[in-house]
């Protein structure tokens, strides 16, 4: 076996390479396969070279992709196309293309197998090339390598520099931007060996994938993906938001092995997060970064380990995200391998990757495969990656710094993490023992408080002397009480993570209409107008309706406590998008500016007081966000001091 790797800029330069002796020497081969990989994602460009290569090799398998990035002799290329010319002296190849349009992604997997399956093939290895942008290229997978194959399965997912969802394969007279493409390598003294490493490590604190929609995932720990990122990362919903997270996977623990997903584009209408490989809901991971000195070294494993099957060929198929991380030191783990033998290969939306048990599409990784033909030699002085080679790649011990730095910092980060988890594991069993504490006490206070409440009612009702105000202060007092402790048994309860919600289809707008009618009655006293304006007369929404009545209660009771007397407030519901958006508006004294971030935190009141005197004891916020929280909805407030504020929530609506 024989190959040979090139650089081509024109046609023109592609025939000066047909022509030269060491290609022209392939015809004399039994079988040809040609490789091309490049930036360009015209289809005229592969059809050219196509039809180019086939005048001099009539019967050659061709292939292709658009790539983000060419591996040439080992070496990182950007924006360029290589063609690697393999020649295989006892080996058959068959080629076969399928046009993939979405949906059919399993049934063109099961209709591959069926295929090669038919040739009766002595099979040893199957090279595959797909979109996984336009396709869902983690069902084509699962499809092709549930039939058990006794053969590994390698490959790549096109790319796309400008990333605008525009990726092909090329079946050397056919491309498809919806499209699968698959070499099956056949041969009584073929050897081909596959060989895959990630180096990445994990970051943040551990996550749970709670929802997702095919290959996209719309909630994380009960909120919208996209938040994650932009809490963590600062990245923002905008054109670059690939370009600002592909170096920061999520790293998922399945099967006894570190797996990586890239997410690729953001919805901005619901904040989900597609990706082009499989994602499974109760899935835990973690957003990772990559280690280069991890790279590096587990790189040189893999080169131990090829050194020793002794390949006349590698193909290489690794991740953007290993180039975009590792940036010019990139070629450190691809370079030694052309050591060994000619590398070549490109970098990848997305790695396939089958072995004995092992099958996985995946992100982040590189895969490196090993060709031979024929059995092993005897090892030779020469043939081994001598130390004076090696030696020579670090003689400059200030050369390639930066990659240090960063495995030392992300060391200490790993470190810190887990100083703080521990951390939070003790705060946490504190904080589940004292809303143990608060509900307990909370329960036991509340009958003998009520008992006070209804003996100093029926007092009131018998005495009429100068005692009875006496009376009326308890009463008053015993149920500020027992609101004080309904408040704390809901908090704790909250925070103990037990809100249990009882969903119902409930006419939205009629409950908010039935809330006020009640709390314009406590507003009389200080003359306030409360007044409903409501874009739809009616809506039905999925919720617990005792629930968002408490969170109409607080909000509107706060508006009447902060408002002046013979003010007005405003209560508003309309639709935005798959939102409903409820607000309450008033024209109280507003809330200053640098207190309006803590009020959502239990016990925290701000340095504005209620307008009548009114008792507050800070807890009401807190629940109410818990409540709108677990209806899968969003709360806040804006405010200007000595204007007035608007406290809104949002709830989920499916049309």
């Amino acid at each position: 076996m024989k190959q040979y790797n090139h650089e081509i800029t024109s046609i023109e330069d592609l025939n000066d390479k047909l022509v030269s002796e060491e290609i022209l020497a392939g015809s004399n081969f039994q079988s040809q396969l040609i490789q091309i990989f490049s930036a360009n994602n015209d289809s005229e460009w592969y059809l050219s070279l196509g039809n180019t290569i086939r005048n001099v090799f009539p019967t050659a398998i061709i292939v292709g992709a658009t790539s983000v990035g060419e591996i040439i002799n080992g070496k990182m290329y950007a924006d360029t196309t290589v063609i690697i010319f393999s020649f295989f002296e006892n080996s058959s190849l068959n080629m076969f293309s399928y046009e993939c349009l979405t949906g059919n992604d399993s049934a063109v997997g099961k209709l591959l197998v069926e295929d090669i399956e038919s040739l009766n093939l002595d099979v040893k290895g199957m090279l595959l090339l797909a979109t996984p942008v336009s396709n869902d290229s983690a069902k084509l997978f699962s499809s092709i390598t549930s039939h058990n194959l006794n053969y590994p399965v390698f490959g790549g997912g096109a790319g796309d520099y400008a990333n605008m969802r525009k990726t092909l394969v090329f079946d050397g007279k056919r491309c498809y931007e919806q499209g699968v493409i698959s070499v099956v390598f056949s041969g009584n003294t073929l050897y081909i060996e596959p060989f895959t490493y990630l180096g990445w490590h994990p970051l943040s604190k551990e996550m749970t994938i709670t929802e997702i929609d095919n290959m996209s995932v719309k909630t994380i720990d009960g909120i919208p993906a996209f938040l994650v990122y932009n809490k963590y990362l600062g990245v923002k919903a905008d054109e670059n938001f690939f370009m600002n997270v592909l170096e920061f996977p999520f790293l998922i623990y399945r099967n006894g092995q570190v797996i990586a997903r890239v997410p690729f584009f953001v919805n901005e209408n619901d904040n989900s997060i597609q990706f082009v490989a499989d994602i499974q809901v109760g899935e835990k991971f973690r957003i990772g970064y990559g280690n280069p000195e991890m790279i590096i070294n587990e790189s040189t494993h893999i080169q131990e380990k090829m050194q020793d099957f002794q390949p006349e060929a590698i193909f290489l198929y690794s991740c953007i995200c290993r180039r975009f991380l590792m940036q010019k030191d990139v070629s450190l783990e691809t370079l030694p391998l052309n050591r060994i033998a000619p590398a070549a290969g490109f970098y990848t939306f997305g790695e396939f990757f089958s072995n004995n048990n092992y099958n996985a599409l995946l992100n982040s990784t590189m895969v490196a495969v090993g060709f031979r033909e024929g059995a092993k030699i005897e090892k030779t002085s020469h043939d081994e990656l001598t130390q004076t080679e090696k030696s020579k790649q670090i003689s400059d011990p200030y050369k390639h710094q930066h990659a240090r730095i960063l495995s030392h910092l992300l060391y200490f980060i790993n470190v810190t993490i887990k100083e703080l988890e521990e951390q939070n594991k003790v705060l946490k069993s504190l904080n589940e023992q004292k809303n143990e504490f608060l509900g307990i006490a909370a329960h036991d206070l509340r009958n003998p408080i009520g008992v006070i409440q209804g003996f100093s009612e029926l007092l009131e009702d018998e005495i009429d002397d100068e005692f009875k105000v006496y009376t009326v202060i308890i009463t008053k007092e015993s149920s500020k009480m027992l609101n004080l402790l309904n408040d704390y048994l809901d908090i704790s309860k909250i925070e103990a993570g037990k809100l249990d919600l009882v969903k119902n289809d409930i006419d939205y707008i009629s409950l908010v209409e039935q809330n006020l009618k009640m709390n314009e009655f406590l507003a009389q006293n200080k003359k306030i107008k409360i007044i409903g304006d409501f874009e739809i007369p009616s809506l039905t929404l999925s919720i617990d309706n005792e629930k968002i009545d408490q969170v109409l209660n607080n909000l509107i009771g706060n508006a009447i406590k902060y408002s002046y007397p013979e003010s007005t407030i405003i209560v508003k519901v309309f639709k935005e998008k798959n939102q409903v958006i409820t607000q309450v508006i008033d024209r109280g004294q507003g809330i200053p500016e640098n207190e309006i971030e803590g009020i959502f935190n239990p016990f925290k009141q701000t340095s504005t007081k209620p307008t009548g005197g009114e008792n507050s004891h800070g807890l009401g916020l807190a629940i109410v966000k818990k409540i709108i929280e677990g209806h899968n909805g969003s709360f806040g407030v804006t405010s200007v001091l000595g204007v007035g504020s608007v406290f809104y929530y949002t709830l989920p609506f499916v049309c």
